[in-house]
């Protein structure tokens, strides 16, 4: 009988928000052909895999950043040699966050104002002037 596989860690279980189908797929050193999902993660488990403290592979948390290999015993992959690598292919598209204390509104406002152009109400006919 087979288990689903959950994180050890409680503190891990929330890391994954969303999951959406994808059209990517990554084709495996074996050969075989696996398809990918579009996950959703939290900031702070974003901020934990670009600093290598979490496998880009499995998602496992790690005790340092940047191990040689991944500590979970199912997946060890090279995190110090592949890890940002990796990153680059897996987050493409990548949003980030509003940088925090960015107001959007008031940028808008000083947009507006520094584009604004006078426009006259009325055209006045050539035969006129």
């Amino acid at each position: 009988m087979s288990k689903i596989w959950t994180p050890p860690d409680p503190d891990d279980w929330g890391v994954v928000q969303d999951i959406q189908p994808s059209t990517r797929v990554r084709h495996l050193p074996d050969g075989r052909v696996m398809g990918e999902s579009r996950i959703t993660l939290t900031p702070e488990a974003m901020g934990e895999l670009w600093a290598g403290y979490r496998c880009a592979a499995c998602l496992e948390r790690q005790d340092e950043a940047f191990p040689e290999f991944c500590k979970a015993e199912f997946c060890r992959f090279p995190i110090r040699a592949e890890q940002q690598r990796q990153m680059q292919l897996d987050f493409v598209g990548q949003q980030p966050p509003p940088l925090a204390g960015f107001n959007v509104e008031e940028e808008l406002d000083i947009l507006r104002q520094r584009e604004h152009r006078k426009r006259p109400m009325m055209t006045v006919p050539k035969k006129i002037k």
